[in-house]
């Protein structure tokens, strides 16, 4: 009896049967070698003075009704008392949450409002030496958004309903992240290094819990001053008509007569041993941390360093990620970063892993750094890292945001802005010999330390290969402090 095949079927033997037999593979060209380097525009900056001692950075961006503008306080983190750490953050986040506008108190949501009416949104950020209110919005808004950024800065309300809610806020963040173990090895690490210093400090739930609003408002009454504060105006504006804008908005604001305050931490103190295990049983996975030494802030090895910790951490085919992640496998990735102080600087490696592998990925990362002090890099290999910080610099000038991004941070690292306009030259212009003798300089074996956190246990004999007995201290998560410089480690 016949059958007749199904019309699926019969398309699939067709299709099958049209199919050319395989030919041997057809070699892929090589990529086309990269085009010469291009000329990347910095806009010429200007700054510019009140009467009041208040400061006007403009970079000007004409062809796009829009303007980033940033109000930047020269204070932040460090500026906390020990026993109230976050105090400087928290009174930056309620400066959005009410303000007094003329004779009127206004709420948060009223301020968002008005802000979106705008076109923009009201931003805060708090760092080290610097605490931020900005906006973007298009040229013709610029005065309104500026008379609503002189309210939330100069008349916060700082209402105590407000701080109880972020607060609570606050606190939810900081248990998820004290159960997390990149994070707990992160701020272990931090003050592991730094010790006593302000720099090692962070908030915890005891610093949040003691905040009161007359803290907030003694704070902003110390530190928020016209000469203290730097307008950073980034887009359509000119210099003439930001200078006209920021008077209208900032020149009535009185300058105090007693001198502004000065805070600063002090510089690295670690008195732990070399390495330190947070031990938190049943995590799922160990975090590592490598610190060690950097430049400090304004040191002429800026540049160089920087070349250094990107060519070691800085993205996905730096060093740390191409031993750790790409040759075996041990994370989904291994990175570095980097903070500068005037007292000091420290960089660290990081990775998450298995706890069994918790002590390779260390040895590893120690390696990366030790070879780093011995070898220069091969010039391709250099010149790769030196093009991925050419590019994130460039992708930061295309936006009216990432340029001001870009000015504020150089304010607040007590630089000249305008030397933006070299930063592409100079960091093209660093050798792999200076990069090793870099390396050398600030990263010595013995002046490395490492901070794991996960589970002890799980981690078996693996723990062994991190030090002697003497040079590894098991504490338990439990115990750790991070309100004390020592963590609690007894």
């Amino acid at each position: 009896m016949n059958r007749v095949m199904p019309l699926n079927l019969l398309a699939a033997a067709l299709i099958v049967a049209a199919i050319p037999t395989l030919a041997a593979p057809v070699a892929i060209p090589d990529a086309p070698p990269p085009g010469p380097a291009q000329p990347i525009g910095v806009p010429t900056l200007t700054t510019q003075t009140l009467g009041n001692g208040l400061r006007i950075v403009v970079a000007p961006r004409p062809g796009l009704p829009l303007v980033t503008a940033q109000v930047l306080l020269l204070a932040g983190r460090e500026a906390d008392p020990a026993d109230k750490t976050g105090l400087a953050a928290m009174t930056t986040t309620l400066l959005t949450r009410g303000a007094r506008r003329g004779d009127q108190p206004v709420d948060a949501a009223t301020l968002a409002r008005q802000a979106e009416a705008l076109g923009g949104t009201l931003d805060t950020a708090t760092g080290w030496r610097s605490s931020l209110v900005g906006m973007t919005v298009t040229t013709p808004r610029l005065p309104a958004a500026l008379a609503l950024m002189a309210d939330v800065v100069r008349q916060p309300l700082l209402a105590a309903d407000e701080l109880d809610r972020e607060r609570a806020r606050a606190l939810d963040g900081l248990r998820v992240a004290l159960d997390s173990p990149g994070s707990v090895a992160g701020l272990a690490a931090g003050r592991a290094w730094w010790g006593d210093s302000a720099y090692g400090r962070t908030a915890t739930p005891a610093s949040l819990g003691r905040l009161t609003a007359d803290d907030l408002r003694a704070f902003h009454a110390a530190q928020w001053r016209p000469d203290r504060v730097v307008l950073v105006l980034a887009g359509d504006v000119d210099p003439a008509g930001a200078r006209a804008l920021a008077q209208q908005a900032f020149g009535d604001w009185a300058r105090p007569a007693s001198p502004p305050p000065v805070s600063q931490g002090s510089a690295a103190a670690p008195t732990l041993p070399p390495v330190l295990w947070v031990d938190m049983p049943g995590s799922g996975q160990s975090a590592v941390v490598v610190s060690a030494p950097a430049e400090p802030q304004g040191h002429a090895d800026e540049v160089v360093g920087d070349v250094a910790q990107t060519l070691l951490g800085g993205g996905y085919s730096a060093r740390l990620n191409q031993v750790i992640r790409i040759e075996r496998g041990l994370s989904y990735g291994a990175f570095g970063g980097s903070e500068a102080h005037p007292a000091g600087g420290r960089w660290n490696g990081q990775a998450q892993t298995k706890h069994a592998s918790a002590a390779e990925v260390a040895q590893l990362m120690r390696d990366a750094v030790a070879r780093l002090t011995r070898e220069p890099a091969p010039a391709a290999e250099l010149a790769a890292r030196q093009a991925s910080l050419v590019g994130s610099f460039a992708r930061r000038l295309e936006t009216t945001a990432g340029l001001a991004g870009l000015v504020t941070g150089e304010v607040a690292a007590g630089r000249d802005p305008a030397a933006l306009k070299g930063r592409v030259d100079a960091v093209r212009a660093v050798t792999p010999e200076q990069v090793r003798d870099y390396a050398a300089r600030w990263w010595t074996p013995a002046s490395l330390r490492v901070v794991v956190a996960g589970d002890w246990a799980a981690a078996g004999d693996g723990v062994k290969a991190l030090g002697s007995a003497g040079e590894v201290r098991r504490l338990p998560k439990s115990a750790l402090d991070l309100d004390r410089p020592d963590l609690g480690v007894r």
